[in-house]
């Protein structure tokens, strides 16, 4: 009879089965699953093992240890392939910057103030334009992708490749946005259709340009910005060449800021935005054989007026024939108390004492206003140098006073008004005839026969050299003036829109004012050195100014 196990008996593990078919007997094995598991687990709790079961475990466990360690094998041998090829990219990538912006970099200092009075300037500009794009925009393409974007996070290196990619990003900023602007405004303005004809100003298309030129110096203003604030270079070599960068690009962004500053106020200033208005300017004509800190002595004035291009000017008069005020026109500083005196501000030819012209220029105002009456919408001052460079191109002029005849042109005008008539003139009829000559020179340059894109490029000069400042009453174009050097602000460490930037955190001056009267100052020879004897941790300097007066 078969009896089968009971399926809870953890006993039970083979049961034979016996039954007689009345001929032999037969035994059949049957194996129960669920009893030979509660055996299995019968065995581990009684502390029995399978030798068996151990060596598959430990095979498993090297098995998965091995898979590991070829994933991890396969893993190192990515990265370091990709560090390898990144690497070799990096270096091929970083050699071709380096000759792009090498030679992008030459294409912009290709762009000097001698070429903007050219009547081949748009044409220059355009082939500038494209000529740094080419070149700036290999360079861009490098600097700008992931890699070198990553390649800027590393440790030691990575502030010398950001100052790279700061560098490319500033040139490709001028490059596409503010040279196509430069030159559309070039081509706007037809330098050929300048002229000077019957003491009329005409620059056509100078309004159309304006706009365009302000906008692309906008540009030109903040990618200089981004080079010289670039910190924290480590390798000297590209340090050496971001300096020589960012000295040279200063250039060019004083450059277009001055001409930014030019063609917004030209039209303003010529009356040309308003042509039923008319406006006047105080001229002061300086007289350098007596030193003032702007040049020199404010020898004679004369008003000019301007009325849509339209120059008049009017009689000069000599400053000794304009008395002085008894007490000072507008309060004076504590600081102009105790270096000038009340002078400053109670005698027209004491103006310029001040080497700051903008101070000049609201105190002459004021004390022409006051005596005269009327309303002054700027002051301009030059001096025979000036006068002496724009004859040169308008042509030689005779002035006949008192009895005395002479000829002034473009290389003589500085050294007879500044010299010479003071040996040929009676002492009594030299103002007269410094009044009749600075009237009579600019009678010439306004009506002279040279031509006005050589004017302009000698007015360019002298500005540069100091010769000619200019004030305006107006706030908005003064603005404008404030920060150039024909503005002639004194520059200290709190001034602002300072050649569109910021002014320097130090500055030094040192300025002349001879108050002997004795016109001596033509041969005096001046030469100051500034050596730095110390720089401390925090930046500040000490210097040593040296001062060499000779006669």
């Amino acid at each position: 009879m078969f009896n089968p196990p009971s399926i809870g008996d953890a006993a039970a593990y083979c049961t034979p089965l016996r039954y007689s078919s009345g001929v032999t007997d037969i035994e059949e094995l049957h194996i129960d699953t669920v009893a030979s598991a509660a055996f299995d687990d019968h065995k581990r709790d009684s502390g029995t093992r399978n030798p068996d079961d151990h060596d598959s475990r430990r095979l498993r466990r090297h098995r998965a240890k091995r898979r590991l360690r070829d994933a991890l094998l396969v893993i190192i041998a990515v990265v370091l392939s990709a560090i390898i090829l990144v690497s070799v990219y990096f270096a091929i990538s970083a050699a071709i910057v380096a000759k792009e912006v090498k030679s992008a970099a030459a294409s912009v200092t290709s762009i000097q103030s001698e070429r903007l009075t050219d009547d081949k300037l748009a044409a220059t500009l355009s082939g500038v334009t494209s000529g740094l794009q080419q070149h700036i925009n290999a360079a861009y393409a490098h600097t700008s992708n992931p890699v070198w974007a990553l390649a800027g996070k590393l440790p030691q290196y990575g502030d010398d490749i950001e100052a790279i990619r700061t560098a490319v990003d500033a040139l490709h900023a001028v490059a596409n946005d503010a040279l196509p602007l430069m030159a559309e405004a070039a081509d706007s303005v037809d330098i050929s259709r300048i002229s000077m004809a019957d003491s009329t100003v005409s620059v056509p298309g100078l309004e159309l340009a304006a706009p365009k030129v302000a906008k692309a110096n906008d540009v030109v203003q903040a990618a200089n910005d981004k080079l010289q604030n670039i910190d924290g270079v480590n390798l000297g070599a590209l340090e050496r060449q971001l300096e020589q960068a960012q000295q040279q690009f200063i250039s060019v962004a004083k450059l277009s800021d001055t001409v930014s500053r030019t063609v917004q106020l030209l039209p303003s200033m010529l009356g040309n935005n308003d042509p039923t208005a008319t406006r006047t300017y105080l001229m002061l004509a300086q007289n350098n054989a007596e030193i003032r800190a702007t040049g020199g002595i404010s020898g004679s004035f004369g008003l000019v007026t301007v009325s849509n291009g339209k120059i008049t000017m009017h009689e000069f008069e000599n400053t000794g024939e304009f008395p002085p005020f008894d007490a000072p026109v507008t309060e004076l500083t504590a600081d102009e108390k105790n270096i000038y005196g009340d002078n400053l501000g109670r005698y027209i030819v004491d103006t310029n004492f001040t080497p700051d012209f903008p101070r000049t220029g609201q105190l002459a105002k004021t004390m022409w206003e006051m005596k005269n009456g009327g309303s002054i919408d700027g002051v301009i001052s030059v001096d025979p140098v000036f006068l002496q460079r724009l004859l040169s191109v308008a042509g030689s002029v005779t002035v006949s006073e008192g009895g005395y005849s002479t000829t002034l042109d473009g290389t003589n005008a500085a050294s007879v008004l500044l010299n010479q008539a003071y040996f040929d003139i009676p002492w009594d009829a030299q103002d007269a005839f410094f009044t009749a000559a600075s009237k009579a020179c600019f009678d010439r340059i306004l009506n002279g026969a040279g031509n006005p894109v050589d004017l302009v490029k000698q007015a360019i000069g002298a500005a540069d050299d100091g010769h000619l400042y200019i004030w305006s009453a107006h706030e908005d174009e003064q603005k404008l003036l404030a920060g150039t050097t024909v503005g002639g602000a004194l520059v200290t460490d709190k001034s602002d829109n300072y050649m569109g930037g910021d002014a320097p955190q130090q500055v030094i001056g040192v300025y002349y004012n001879d108050s002997v009267s004795g016109k001596m100052d033509w041969y005096l020879k001046r030469e100051v050195t500034d050596n730095v004897k110390k720089v401390d941790p925090n930046g500040s300097e000490e210097h040593e100014i040296t001062i060499r007066m000779t006669s």
